[in-house]
């Protein structure tokens, strides 16, 4: 006689991956699993999630993403199994977990790392609001004020059509210039 249990273990590092999520922004952790409640709630217990949806087919957990986006969130999804595929597509942003995950998770996301490790889903979110502050940056002054006041100066006749050719090309230094600096930008983790 004998008894065998088998269980989830957390992966390496997903109780820090999480709390730097959060730390960084993220307002609500949703656990939408296959597993069994009990299984769910063992895990989740240590990873500290706001709300645990078990028990769900690939269908429930689309629903349940909509319903969050029904609420107003703005849903990133993450994922590396097949019944993940559906929900990593709905979702906002879908990302799926390269080094284990299925090729359907991988083609039906939008972001594919190529490993396991949940911390890189931090690196990433990082790098992302870098870049959208760069483009940010590139849109305000190099779009918005350079050539509006190109624009202002030559149709008040302050400058002729050589001087707003060259006004014009500095929109596009400006941009170029702000973005290599993306190069050197330090992101914790990466």
């Amino acid at each position: 006689m004998g008894v065998i249990f088998i269980a989830d273990t957390l992966r390496p590092g997903a109780r820090e991956a999480l709390a730097a999520l959060r730390e960084s922004g993220v307002k609500r952790i949703v656990m939408l699993t296959g597993d069994n409640a009990a299984t769910a709630n063992a895990i989740a217990a240590d990873l500290g999630v706001d709300e645990i949806k078990a028990d769900l087919m690939p269908e429930d957990k689309v629903s349940a993403i909509t319903e969050l986006q029904r609420q107003g969130y703005r849903v990133a999804m993450i994922g590396d199994g097949v019944n993940d595929a559906p929900a990593l597509a709905r979702a906002e942003v879908g990302i799926a977990m390269g080094g284990g995950g299925t090729q359907a998770a991988l083609e039906a996301a939008d972001i594919a790392l190529m490993t396991d490790d949940l911390g890189k889903i931090v690196v990433a979110r990082n790098i992302a609001r870098r870049a959208y502050r760069t483009i940010q940056e590139n849109l305000w002054v190099g779009v918005g004020v350079v050539h509006v006041l190109g624009i202002t100066a030559a149709l008040m006749g302050w400058i002729g059509p050589i001087q707003a050719a060259f006004i014009h090309l500095g929109p596009d230094v400006l941009v170029f210039v702000n973005s290599v600096k993306m190069l050197r930008v330090k992101i914790a983790g990466a």
